[in-house]
């Protein structure tokens, strides 16, 4: 399917031509330029699949979900779409201004097909959500955005609907609705809920999606496994943006000037899409003529054996080695960041700095130990880095050699005592006082 606007210079130009009236204004030149928003696009999205639709703004996200909740037609092609939607593309929409935020409630659950007595247990259920308190008795129009945000986001998922479309609208309100909002979206979606989401947050993409479609320029970039999706993107993103500050793009009048310039970055990252060979070059981030690689990468347990398989309370190393590419003096920091399988960074660790004096070829390797590792069970993944320059406080200065992108994967067997735990930490129990009667006891005693 397809989606094409037309672009009118302004809203005189628009009305006349939409009402049929250049006759009458034959003097007055107007010339709509058409524009692709989506070009043959080509999806099946099974029921129960959760989706992450990303890419650049401008790149036809928005368009996408506007055509299959119906609020926009095809200029092109076809649409089938199965199901009940509930749809959060816009922070307020579908709510009156001058209602107040339990009027607002009780109207969304009127389109509801539940019960009486259903809506009001619904009802409940979101009052209790929101945590608006006595602003429930307030018109919308006094709300701020992370309260509507707040309102909206609770009366769309108090019911499971077939399908759940959000568009951006998890980044709205604080840190602890985003975590309550988090926790929802799990359920809803552990449940069978068929999820379409929008995100500029590549986190939550990874925390709540299993397939991700990259949109670019309104046609489909990428399709598949998540985290596959992600790391070719943000790739992306990076070339684009270094190539942008080589050719000083900002100072280019020309939108072509633009647009060769992210075809000539699409191109060269050809090679960032799955080949022939098994590989995956997304993974890297190398620097052109960098005169540090990263050679080698390896897993080890205790025993120092590689291995991808670990135990918690035992022990897990990363040995990184690193190669001169050519003869210099190199300050180097190494750092390593774990992730979560749904894409949580779980932690970020940085070496002290080194200088090296290396010979064009020679290697140093540097061991980065958890001992004992403290990790839950799980699948893990993490990204590694060499630097040149890294400043924890201003990361947008960080200069890398070379950098490999959620690139190396393991699990960690679960605890035969307590195998529910994220993270196993040693602490200590002690009574601060005690009856001379009262003794410590592994077991409780037989009464």
């Amino acid at each position: 399917m397809s989606k094409i606007y037309t672009l009118y210079g302004n809203n005189a130009d628009q009305a006349i031509d939409l009402l049929g009236l250049k006759w009458l204004f034959f003097w007055r030149c107007i010339d709509p330029q058409p524009f692709t928003a989506l070009q043959d696009i080509n999806l099946d999205i099974r029921r129960g699949e959760r989706i992450g639709i990303i890419g650049r703004n401008g790149a036809g996200k928005t368009t996408l979900l506007k055509l299959i909740t119906g609020t926009s037609q095809t200029t092109a092609g076809e649409l089938s779409v199965a199901g009940d939607i509930n749809a959060l593309m816009q922070v307020g929409i579908g709510f009156h201004p001058e209602f107040t935020g339990i009027q607002n409630i009780r109207a969304s659950l009127l389109y509801s097909p539940l019960s009486t007595q259903e809506r009001l247990v619904a009802e409940a259920e979101i009052i209790n959500f929101v945590e608006l308190g006595d602003f429930l008795d307030q018109p919308l129009k006094t709300y701020s955005l992370g309260m509507k945000a707040r309102l909206q986001f609770a009366c769309a998922t108090s019911i499971k609907p077939d399908i759940l479309v959000i568009d951006e609208i998890l980044g709205a309100g604080d840190a602890y609705f985003s975590a309550k909002s988090a926790a929802r979206m799990d359920k809803l979606t552990g449940s069978g809920c068929t999820l379409l989401l929008v995100s500029h947050s590549m986190g939550q993409v990874l925390q709540f999606c299993d397939r991700a479609i990259w949109l670019e320029d309104g046609r489909i970039q990428d399709d598949g496994e998540a985290r596959a999706v992600v790391k070719r993107y943000e790739k992306f993103t990076y070339e684009l943006s270094k190539r942008a500050k080589l050719t000083d793009v900002e100072k280019l009048s020309s939108v072509h000037s633009s647009n060769w310039l992210r075809d000539r970055t699409r191109e060269a990252l050809a090679t960032s899409m799955p080949g022939g060979d098994g590989g995956d070059p997304s993974n890297r981030w190398d620097v052109e003529d960098s005169p540090i690689r990263i050679e080698h990468t390896s897993l080890h347990d205790q025993e120092g054996e590689e291995a991808s398989y670990f135990q918690a309370g035992k022990g897990l190393s990363v040995r990184m080695t690193i190669k001169a590419n050519r003869t210099g003096h190199f300050p180097c920091c190494f750092a390593i960041v774990i992730f979560a399988a749904d894409g949580r960074m779980l932690g970020r660790h940085c070496s002290d700095w080194h200088k090296f004096d290396l010979e064009e070829g020679k290697t140093r390797t540097i061991e980065f130990a958890y001992d004992p590792l403290m990790l839950g069970s799980g699948h893990y993944f993490f990204s590694c880095a060499v630097y040149e320059r890294l400043d924890l406080r201003n990361l947008s200065d960080a200069k890398w050699y070379d950098l490999y992108s959620r690139a190396f994967e393991f699990d960690v067997a679960p605890d035969e005592n307590d195998p529910i735990p994220q993270f196993h930490h040693p602490c200590q129990w002690s009574l601060i006082e005690i009856e001379k009667n009262e003794l410590a006891q592994k077991e409780p005693k037989e009464s």
